[in-house]
């Protein structure tokens, strides 16, 4: 019947496959496959696979695929002892990734060794997907039957298992792997349990995200604190907070982690004595940290033929430690492995005042970083005498200096130790600076040499004299006064050498400029900083490059130019607030007809909105906004 009648099948098979039609012709080398060969070429897109790239790919040596792969997931060789919330990919979904890169490992046995290398190298746990995929994955997760009003499933803490028992499976192969495991604050703060049966097959471990409370000897963390120390012998950097005074003792014995390279001292209560003794059983430390450490002074730098020598340490922090002035510094870079192998050197509200920095910069050859943050209570007094900072090696300088908070709005104490470190700049002693960060948004004006409103003098008090004193009065400047209101470039003049910068400058007859200087500013009140670069005139003087930028956003280009440090400090190194992403550094050059100059960037001229030449292969298009939505 006509009406049961089924519709004939298209008997074509050449529908079912995509991209392919019923002409097909059986010569090989027609023009319709010549002009399909040459049609990605026109069009600027890549081809599609062919036979003879999959045997190129098979001939690959093992060091290549690494490569590769390491291009798939950035995170797989992160080699740095910074936590997980630290060392997080910017541009990017670090599950995604990861999801790649495991891919890898089942596509065939050639590439099984190389990416399985990397996949169990440095492992780290992230809570959620950085991209849109996390919304997918989230609606997927939802419970719609029974108790689906109960609490959501913890998708770290389950990570966190299936690591743990693919590990305990082959803990040979696999266990021996793992060197670096970096994990959510809130996951190694409640799963100790789970922590520690995935640390106690990991006997090559390195770093690892630990609770806080281990460091303090909180006997809630005793079980997992006992477990690092059986199973993780090469541990390479540690933490000790108060409260944990004798396990600290427990390093000068030379049987607990003897390869630590990082040790982070926070209010501990140690005799100098035993603590020499600690860091003289660490003959591979390379970087100390100290952090309100009264019993932490120029004693412990002090030369003692019965004592071990403090260790010659490329990054020393000190932080809140009033008791270490100049004069041990001195002593401890007197000797010549100390002085040689200091590169970084930060100074938070210790002994060493500002003004006296340069007799610790004299005995360091080779610092390349230099970070000074202090409160001041009294102005530079004219004529001090002082000697101009200068360093051959210098690179980068965070100099903050602020005023007391009790001494008013009117006090320029601050103000004249940033005239002094202008002169020292424009002294021509920092050759190899390149860039300053500062506290003062008018510190840019002062190395261009634009001259600004006298400076109000006031007692040493601080407080604007009376109306009915002796004297004329003095009234503070506009609070818009220092800054400049054209939006062109100011007026390239050189510089005066008899002309001083303000009325507390303690130098006259500085020079200009010498080489690109980039400056960082902000303000007390701002959250944000902002970036100047400034560069030499050819006559003379100075002025905003070809390329000034004011900024105030985010960018992570320019994470690469700030300071950062080796062994996880790079926080300390560029300060609170100077770490939280780069600046979106805008070009203003005025083209003299009320509009702006199309400035090329760094990155060879390259436009914003252009895609890059070899981009990095991933699978998810997550944007920043969405990725900062859940960090």
């Amino acid at each position: 019947m006509k009406f049961f009648r089924r519709k004939e099948k298209k008997k074509s098979s050449y529908l079912d496959i995509p991209g392919s039609t019923s002409s097909f012709s059986g010569r090989r080398g027609s023009q319709q496959d010549v002009d399909d060969r040459f049609r990605y070429q026109r069009s600027g897109t890549t081809p599609p696979p062919t036979l003879a790239s999959s045997r190129a790919l098979a001939q690959l040596a093992p060091t290549v695929l690494e490569r590769i792969f390491y291009f798939v997931c950035p995170q797989s060789l992160d080699e740095s002892y910074e936590t997980c919330e630290q060392s997080a990919v910017e541009d990017a979904c670090m599950l995604c990734d990861l999801r790649d890169l495991a891919h890898c490992v089942q596509v065939c046995r050639a590439w099984h060794p190389a990416a399985r290398k990397l996949l169990y190298h440095s492992i780290r746990i992230d809570s959620v997907h950085y991209c849109e995929r996390e919304a997918y994955l989230a609606e997927r997760r939802r419970r719609r039957t029974f108790d689906r009003n109960g609490e959501p499933e913890d998708t770290a803490h389950a990570r966190l298992k299936l690591l743990c028992r693919t590990l305990r499976d082959d803990p040979t192969r696999l266990g021996a792997r793992v060197h670096f495991l970096k994990t959510p604050y809130m996951l190694r703060e409640s799963c100790q349990a789970d922590l520690a049966r995935t640390i106690a097959v990991l006997p090559n471990l390195r770093y690892v995200d630990l609770p806080e409370g281990l460091f303090s000897d909180d006997p809630a963390f005793s079980t997992l604190r006992l477990e690092v120390q059986a199973r993780c012998a090469d541990l390479r950097k540690m933490t000790y907070m108060s409260g944990s005074e004798r396990s600290l003792e427990l390093l000068a014995r030379g049987l607990l982690w003897r390869n630590l390279e990082v040790l982070e001292l926070i209010r501990l209560n140690v005799d100098p004595i035993i603590l020499r003794h600690v860091l003289g059983a660490l003959a591979n430390l390379r970087a100390l940290k100290v952090t309100e450490m009264r019993s932490f002074s120029d004693d412990v730098f002090a030369y003692n033929e019965n004592l071990p020598h403090f260790p010659a340490v490329s990054e020393l922090i000190l932080k809140k430690t009033p008791r270490v002035t100049e004069a041990g510094l001195v002593e401890f870079l007197s000797r010549p492995d100390a002085s040689s192998a200091l590169t970084v050197l930060s100074l938070w509200k210790t002994g060493v005042k500002p003004t006296r920095v340069q007799d610790v910069l004299e005995h360091a050859p080779n610092l390349k970083a230099l970070s000074i943050y202090d409160t001041v209570d009294a102005a530079i007094p004219s004529g001090a005498g002082l000697k101009r900072m200068a360093s051959r090696s210098l690179e980068t300088i965070r100099f903050e200096v602020n005023n007391r908070s009790d001494d008013g709005p009117y006090s320029t104490a601050a103000a004249s130790h940033y005239t002094y470190f202008a002169s020292s700049i424009l002294a021509g002693g920092l050759p190899r600076l390149r860039a300053v960060y500062v506290r003062d948004p008018t510190f840019p004006d002062q190395l261009l040499g634009i001259d600004l409103p006298p400076v109000p003098t006031f007692p040493s008090s601080g407080r604007p004299s009376s109306s009915h004193g002796a004297g004329s009065r003095q009234y503070p400047p506009p609070p818009n006064s220092y800054h400049n209101l054209s939006l062109s470039p100011p007026q390239k003049r050189a510089l005066d050498p008899t002309v001083r910068f303000s009325s507390n400058n303690p130098f006259a007859g500085t020079g200009a400029l010498t080489h690109t200087l980039e400056v960082f500013t902000k303000s007390e009140e701002s959250m944000d900083w902002s970036f100047i670069k400034v560069q030499p005139l050819n006559g003379g003087g100075s002025s905003f490059g070809p390329q000034s930028r004011f900024s105030g956003g985010a960018r992570r280009g320019s994470q690469s130019q700030r300071p950062t440090s080796s062994y996880g400090l790079g926080t300390d190194v560029t300060g609170m607030g100077w770490n939280t992403g780069g600046a979106r550094r805008s070009v203003m050059v005025g083209n003299g007809t009320g509009g702006f100059l199309a400035i090329p960037n760094d990155s060879g001229g390259r436009q914003q909105d252009e895609p890059e030449l070899w981009p990095r292969p991933r699978s998810s298009a997550g944007e920043k906004g969405d990725r900062d939505l859940w960090r």
